[in-house]
């Protein structure tokens, strides 16, 4: 009896994932999920920074060392952070 081990390529979910992944290697960091992710934090970090520097009384303007902690998580994110939202997704399941 012969056993095959199956090419990644059968199980991909598309030919970009699949046949022409070497191809489209560069994409992944923007377009996976974990890409979508990392640009979904930057933008909602720049909107609080935004709100905290609109003048809202309910909203007080975020210190230096707030904004650049704040500048560090997305700069800093990656699988660890991605990973950690897909646990909290797979709660409230919501993404």
């Amino acid at each position: 009896m012969t056993s095959t081990v199956p090419s990644p390529t059968l199980s991909a979910l598309s030919p970009l994932d699949g046949r022409y992944a070497s191809k489209t290697d560069k994409l992944r960091p923007i377009l996976s999920e974990a890409g979508f992710m990392h640009h979904r934090v930057k933008v909602e970090i720049a909107w609080l920074q935004a709100l905290s520097q609109a003048g809202f009384p309910e909203i007080k303007p975020f210190s230096a060392e707030a904004n650049a902690h704040l500048e560090r998580m997305a700069a800093d994110f990656g699988d660890a952070q991605a990973a950690r939202i897909k646990e909290i997704e797979a709660v409230t399941n919501h993404d």
